[in-house]
């Protein structure tokens, strides 16, 4: 298949039915395969102008698409600007596609003409850009007999279209497997012969359509696993991409844990702040103070500053005593003083008497942990017109606040991203996590959207019983030690997940601290560096995931981090009521998560929780405490 970027845009809510047969066509059409790359919607021009495609022939040159979903029979008047097309009935003018394909050209070339690389040195052309540009417009819903039935015709060349015949299977252009047809087709609209491009030149034009292709993560102690770390960095670059189609507006993105969320907001932070000079105040809020520190190291990464004058990072209550400008306690309060709160936030911003914002853009993660007045505070916030793109995940909702959109004013609708594609964990804790919420596995989805290469494969999670919390204990040290001393896991790549509440009905409270601190004094006797990331707030915003060492952390305060292996202990002691079986759910998925490559449960008593999370393995595991040796 020709390359493409993304790799597939049938899962892209707004990509029309026309879009993505074309996108099909171009992927097994464009041979041979190894001398095409084509991008969806790449934008150009400060406008933020999107052509639906860009195909670049290594060998031919770049040509501009332009898709129109129209049928013969909704094309009602024509002239050589304008197009009058019935939808739902209703007439309305469109630019004449030919035109408006004509307008993305002119910007693509003002856009190359600035990579001094790209201009010819050829005394007759000096200045010009060296590789020709075409255009065409295709009407997958029309046929090339309609076509010229038509008067339309007229106003559109046939050597710059192309028809349902086309694109069929059957058709010409795809039974000639050799690509001849498919470069006929292209070398037809195409201004002058193409003397092609270097290395180093096709490297800056790909850079000219797509600025943005990766981002570095924080890189940790230790190589890890190697090949899923590299792996996992390629397929980050399919988040840059995501970032770019955004767009400006109010989005929504949704995925399940290990799809890149966050990454999408951290790309499209640095997109704006970097090529978006009129975007001067951005703010990236989440509600997990641990894992601010992580985003900034993601923006730092990119050779961007945070802060007032970069993009301003922080937690939702952290943002509450900016604009109270009091201290707040961020943890560990009643539910009503964070109410209060919120309500004295709202009721300054109304008032006008607020010395943070307007922001120009605001991107939330983790947004599920946002109530409808907090996402008030947010909009307060944000100038009028300004961007809004809020990540989330249903099933990781800890706090059941669901938020409604529609009654905040946020235009969700048709504007929602579906990021499905899960590539930061294995098959195995991926299907495994999925049954344990009551949904079908999706090994075979997977398979299908991602190459094999990528389909990452590990062990099946571990579910150990053990005879009492000292055997656990026991089990916890010696497995970390073989496992740091055999090199197969970095301390810095290893978390131990524990639950700190103790449950009611209706609501929890922050008392089981035992646990934790037995832990870390075990861990600290044996000779294990750890951290204890959920200590207190300092602890939790100094966290560092470069640090060597093993972090020790709650299930809370773990949301949006990941690790290669990870230890959850503890939920044995959760008893789940019916009021509370949703959120307990939520709070379990969340920790097993959390795991990339490989993940541990040893408990003691076999509750109802367990018993469910047993339920979801392929068999059930061995009775193993009683026959360990330490």
């Amino acid at each position: 298949m020709a390359r493409t970027f993304p790799d597939d845009i049938e899962d892209y809510e707004e990509a029309t039915d026309g879009e993505k047969r074309v996108f099909r066509f171009l992927k097994e059409g464009a041979r041979p395969h190894e001398d095409f790359i084509c991008w969806y919607e790449p934008p150009i021009g400060s406008s933020g102008k999107e052509p639906d495609f860009i195909l670049f022939s290594k060998k031919l040159g770049l040509l501009v698409i332009e898709v129109k979903d129209w049928t013969s029979k909704q094309i009602t008047a024509y002239n050589p600007h304008q197009f009058t097309i019935l939808i739902s009935g209703e007439p309305e003018k469109k630019t004449n596609p030919d035109k408006q394909a004509k307008s993305y050209v002119n910007t693509l070339k003002r856009k190359l003409r600035e990579c001094p690389e790209l201009l010819s040195s050829d005394l007759e052309y000096e200045g010009q850009l060296k590789i020709p540009i075409g255009r065409i417009v295709v009407f997958p819903n029309i046929s090339r007999d309609e076509y010229a039935e038509s008067d339309f015709r007229w106003f559109i060349e046939s050597e710059r279209s192309l028809f349902k015949d086309d694109l069929a299977a059957a058709g010409k252009i795809l039974c000639d497997t050799s690509g001849r047809k498919f470069q006929e087709r292209i070398a037809g609209t195409l201004p002058f012969r193409f003397g092609g491009l270097t290395e180093k030149e096709e490297a800056k034009l790909s850079f000219a359509i797509w600025p943005e292709s990766r981002i570095d993560l924080p890189l940790r102690q230790g190589a890890g696993k190697v090949r899923f770390q590299r792996e996992v960095l390629a397929l980050d670059e399919a988040q840059a991409r995501s970032a770019l189609r955004l767009g400006s507006g109010h989005k929504v993105i949704k995925g399940p844990p290990g799809s890149g969320k966050t990454l999408v907001l951290v790309h499209r932070c640095c997109q704006l702040h970097k090529y978006h000079p009129e975007c001067k105040r951005i703010l990236l809020v989440c509600f997990n103070i641990a894992l601010v520190s992580y985003i900034k190291r993601l923006i730092q990464e990119k050779g961007l500053g945070t802060g007032r004058n970069g993009i301003e990072v922080c937690h939702y209550y952290e943002l509450c005593s900016q604009v109270l400008e009091v201290p707040v306690h961020y943890e560990n309060e009643e539910s009503e003083y964070y109410e209060f709160v919120t309500q004295g936030v709202l009721y300054k911003v109304q008032r006008g008497e607020c010395c943070v914002g307007p922001f120009d853009a605001i991107f939330v993660d983790e947004g599920q942990d946002f109530n409808n007045d907090m996402l008030k505070v947010l909009l307060s916030l944000l100038r009028p017109g300004g961007d809004m793109v809020i990540s989330l995940d249903s099933h990781q909702d800890l706090y059941m606040r669901r938020p409604s959109w529609k009654s905040l004013g946020i235009k969700a609708s048709g504007r929602t991203h579906y990021l499905r594609k899960v590539y930061r964990t294995t098959v195995e804790i991926h299907d495994f996590t999925q049954r344990f919420i009551g949904l079908k596995p999706m090994s075979e989805r997977q398979l299908a959207l991602l190459p094999y290469e990528f389909a990452f494969h590990g062990e099946p999670p571990s579910i150990l019983r053990f005879q009492s919390a000292e055997d656990v204990e026991n089990f916890l040290i010696q497995d970390l030690n073989e496992s740091i001393r055999e090199g197969e896991y970095k301390r810095s790549e290893i978390a131990i997940i524990y639950d700190d509440k103790v449950y009611g009905q209706s609501r929890f409270a922050y008392d089981n601290r035992a646990l934790p601190m037995r832990l870390l004094k075990r861990l600290g006797v044996s000779g294990i560096p750890a951290t204890w990331v959920s200590e207190d707030v300092r602890a939790k915003e100094m966290f560092d995931v470069t640090t060597d060492r093993v972090s020790l952390i709650s299930i809370h305060s773990s949301k949006g981090l990941d690790f290669d292996l990870v230890y959850v202990i503890g939920i044995d002691h959760i008893h789940t009521t019916d009021p509370a079986r949703g959120g307990l759910v939520a709070l379990v998925y969340v920790a097993m998560t959390r795991a990339k490559y490989r993940l541990v449960i040893p408990y003691v008593e076999e509750t109802e929780l367990i018993k469910r999370i047993k339920d979801c393995l392929p068999s059930e595991p061995a009775e193993v405490g009683a026959n360990l040796n330490y």
